[in-house]
């Protein structure tokens, strides 16, 4: 089984949040060296996953999900909840993240590695 979800997010989203939204969303390692249209990107991989994890209200469950970065650039989630984590612990997650100068994009997909034959 193969979940996808794509979400978009506009710079002027970020922009027009108060700061403790932003607190609220972002962790502090997710807002050092973030620029806007970063932040845009990293709040809609959270999006994806959330809502291809079952969830449909996100409030309260964003910094339950950090988007850090590999040393090559390659984004990846570190899922810091146990009863998330358990509703996805049949899946693998892969996600990736891109942007223009306004607006930022991001897909997530959980899959399933090894999945048996009928």
């Amino acid at each position: 089984m193969i979940k996808l979800a794509i979400e978009t997010k506009k710079i002027e989203e970020i922009e027009s949040l108060e700061p403790h939204e932003i607190k609220g969303i972002f962790t502090t390692s997710e807002l050092s060296h973030s620029s806007n249209i970063t932040l845009a990107g990293k709040l809609a991989a959270k999006a994806a996953f959330l809502r291809n994890a079952g969830f449909s209200d996100f409030t309260g469950h964003y910094k339950k999900v950090v988007v850090d970065k590999t040393l090559s650039g390659r984004p990846f989630l570190k899922i810091l909840d146990a009863p998330i984590m358990e509703k996805i612990s049949d899946f693998r997650t892969s996600v990736s993240i891109s942007h223009t100068k306004n607006t930022a994009i991001a897909i997530c997909i959980l899959y399933r590695e090894n999945t048996p034959s009928s």
